[in-house]
């Protein structure tokens, strides 16, 4: 854990921590290796082992050092990271070429040699040594950690991008519960205070336990799904109360989901839509049917509607009914079903979507979740 929290740490005095200890471990495996290679018994080694960190120290510092910065600093983010394949293979090559060079002239100068030892070995066998088990092979393990840390950071980003804008959705849904559904609302509590029905107690219940669930129970990513369930219901009460008879709803709510979580205001959009586009839109007998399924992981949500032979209608909905599709595409990626139906007389949504599980304590635990396509 702690060198993963080196090598993908943002702050600064980690990363060098992380770069330390990467020249660190390569100077002792370099030195380790030619020593086993070369020396043994272990006493051998251990004797040697101070010489050969002494001979390797300047060496990574001349050839490993600037070779690895310069590809995975300049050539990376320049080229790789830009797709330009064919000029990072260029530059990577021309580079590998220069440090090779400076190799053998540091060789050369190192070991004291002379003009007459200069020959095939030294051009042809020494080379391959370096880049099969120097320069160019430490380059490449540092570019692949660079890549994996670069993949990894993009994800992170990406995460908390989707987190932030799932918020964002949220708190716009909370803002599009339509006025007239609000207006209506009060108008009718009015109206039956005025009549002293008992409807007006009931109605003001229902339309303060909704105000309440907007404003504070779903401020959170995950919310108990007979809370949801229950705020749905009594936004259906409070829609319904305006139609009278006139209105037929059919509501069919199955399964164990008095344990179970979701992401809040995944349904009541759906619900407004019904009312909107639908039943109000009717002259005569406007009828909705909502049918809601808790499966172990999986919750099955059906809500159709009658509508009026408008061709105009979008097959896809309004915008509140994009907003949910969007919705899903960033909370569960490739791991919901939602499908939407239009035909002349009817409106139809179905949607899958992922469970989780409440713990003992309260706290929400992740089930495995199900793949639904």
């Amino acid at each position: 854990m702690l060198i993963k929290k080196l090598i993908y740490s943002k702050k600064f005095s980690n990363r060098i921590l992380w770069h330390i200890a990467f020249w660190t471990a390569r100077l002792l495996i370099i030195s380790l290796s030619d020593d086993i290679w070369n020396h043994w018994p272990l006493s051998e080694i251990l004797e040697n082992f101070g010489k050969s960190i002494n001979n390797y120290l300047p060496y990574i510092i001349i050839t490993e050092i600037p070779y690895c910065y310069f590809v995975n600093y300049i050539l990376f983010p320049k080229f790789l990271s830009r797709n330009r394949y064919r000029a990072f293979i260029i530059s990577f090559i021309s580079s590998t070429v220069i440090v090779t060079i400076i190799y053998l002239f540091y060789t050369y100068w190192h070991n004291n040699l002379k003009p007459a030892d200069i020959n095939f070995y030294f051009f042809w066998s020494l080379p391959q040594h370096f880049w099969l088990r120097r320069a160019p092979i430490c380059c490449c393990i540092f570019l692949t950690i660079k890549v994996y840390k670069t993949m990894h950071l993009k994800e992170e980003e990406k995460r908390i991008l989707v987190k932030a804008n799932a918020e964002t959705e949220i708190e716009l849904l909370k803002a599009q519960i339509h006025p007239h559904f609000l207006f209506n609302t009060l108008n009718n509590i009015y109206s039956f205070t005025l009549n002293r029905s008992p409807k007006a107690k009931k109605l003001t219940s229902d339309l303060t336990g909704i105000m309440k669930y907007m404003m504070n129970d779903c401020n959170v990513e995950l919310i108990a799904l007979a809370k949801e369930i229950k705020m749905l219901l009594h936004y259906i009460e409070l829609e319904k109360v305006r139609y009278g008879n006139l209105l037929l709803i059919q509501t069919d709510i199955r399964g164990d989901y008095k344990n179970k979580t979701i992401t809040p205001l995944l349904m009541i959009p759906f619900a407004e839509n019904s009312f909107k586009h639908g039943a109000s839109k009717m002259l005569k007998d406007p009828w909705i049917k909502l049918s809601i399924q808790a499966d172990e992981t999986v919750l099955h949500f059906s809500l159709s509607n009658s509508k009026p032979p408008d061709k105009s209608v979008s097959k896809k909905g309004g915008i509140g009914l994009r907003n949910v599709r969007k919705r899903l595409e960033l909370l569960y990626p490739q791991n919901h079903l939602l499908t939407i139906k239009s035909t002349e007389n009817t409106f139809m949504v179905n949607m899958q979507i992922p469970l989780q599980y409440i713990n003992d304590s309260d706290q929400y635990a992740t089930k495995q979740k199900s793949t639904l396509l």
